[in-house]
């Protein structure tokens, strides 16, 4: 009996795996843009107290971060699975490519399995928005992380062009944490 539930635990350490990988970054994406904000003096306002576990499905941003000159409105949207592309889709649509790997005598092959498109919420970036900031530059974005491998923007007219994190797609900056943290260290 306990051969079955080692099994069935390690089943289940596989199996969540990316949600671990997932939980341990954001711990440590939270560390260092504290940091950061601290060593600059910048001024951090969580939307609610774990925002660095903050999901692509809730609407609501999950911090702010106030500059001298800017105020960065961060949504976190995470991608579990490192190997995998996110994919924009003009309309409004987003979907995530993963692939599956056939080895072979020989060689191996990538099959790029895409997911169902699913409609990209309208987030809210002025939720809990304090009139003070009013006067500042509202910068919104959209923080993958964990980080997928790469990103891409499909147009309607079909075709995909890759995104560089800082692009903005869908109204919307699409961040990395390294390229968050470099606009963050560059602000005024």
């Amino acid at each position: 009996m306990g051969f079955w539930y080692a099994l069935i635990g390690i089943a289940a350490v596989i199996a969540l795996f990316p949600y671990i990988r997932c939980f341990f970054k954001r711990l440590k994406c939270a560390h260092k843009i504290k940091k950061l904000c601290h060593t600059k003096e910048y001024k951090t306002y969580p939307t609610h107290p774990l925002w660095f576990l903050g999901n692509k499905h809730a609407k609501k941003c999950d911090l702010y971060i106030e500059t001298a000159n800017e105020v960065f409105a961060v949504k976190l949207f995470g991608m579990p699975r490192r190997l995998s592309i996110l994919i924009l889709k003009e309309n409004g649509d987003y979907f995530i490519r993963s692939y599956i790997a056939l080895i072979s005598y020989g060689g191996g092959i990538r099959f790029p399995i895409n997911g169902k498109p699913k409609p990209m919420p309208v987030y809210d970036f002025r939720y809990k928005y304090r009139d003070e900031w009013e006067i500042k530059t509202p910068r919104r974005v959209l923080l993958v992380n964990p980080v997928s491998m790469e990103f891409k923007r499909q147009p309607h007219h079909g075709g995909e062009v890759t995104v560089g994190a800082g692009e903005i797609v869908n109204g919307m900056e699409i961040d990395s944490l390294p390229r968050l943290l470099g606009d963050l260290e560059s602000a005024l």
